[in-house]
């Protein structure tokens, strides 16, 4: 393999890495300083397969809407967790965010009414992380979540399907809850 491909695969990997979240082969191209999304697409399949002829834990996985991401295999996240260094929200945003996806989309003041005033500041931080949009209709904002906060937590885009995979994640929730009481 050529230096100058090998540095354009590890500068790919770098940026999957840093990113922490899924990324456009569009995206991709401008910062790999590249011509076109095919030549992203063949370092993509390069480093792939390098994971997988390796052995290694991570894998790039390919979403829709021509989205990658640099991710831990799902047989190693349970592992992995009990190192993870900072969880991504602590469980004032994480309720207020389960709040808007469950309802979406639902407006902010009926999300304020429900989670009380910390949930702007929630709002807020969410929005920056780009799990949640903010989108004024006359008066009103409507919050909803973003295909980003789906890929993270690994959810269907479908708002039906979504949300009877939040009904099952909840109710495994009260079931760890009751019996630590």
């Amino acid at each position: 393999m050529p230096e100058v491909e090998k540095d354009k695969i590890a500068e790919l990997e770098a940026v999957l890495y840093a990113s922490g979240r899924p990324l456009s082969l569009t995206t991709l191209v401008a910062h790999l300083k590249m011509e076109n999304e095919r030549q992203v697409s063949d370092l993509i399949a390069k480093l792939s397969e390098y994971y997988e002829n390796d052995g290694s834990p991570l894998e790039i996985s390919e979403l829709v809407g021509g989205r990658v991401v640099l991710q831990l295999k799902p047989n190693y996240t349970k592992q992995a967790r009990r190192f993870s260094m900072k969880p991504l929200l602590t469980a004032g945003p994480l309720r207020t965010l389960s709040y808007i996806a469950y309802n979406q989309p639902v407006e902010q003041k009926e999300v304020s009414e429900a989670r009380g005033s910390q949930s702007y500041r929630h709002m807020r931080a969410l929005e920056r992380m780009g799990l949640i949009t903010r989108e004024k209709k006359g008066r009103n904002t409507l919050v909803r979540t973003t295909s980003d906060f789906a890929d993270y937590l690994g959810l269907s885009n479908d708002r039906t399907a979504m949300r009877r995979q939040l009904r099952s994640i909840f109710r495994k929730l009260e079931v760890r809850e009751m019996e630590r009481k």
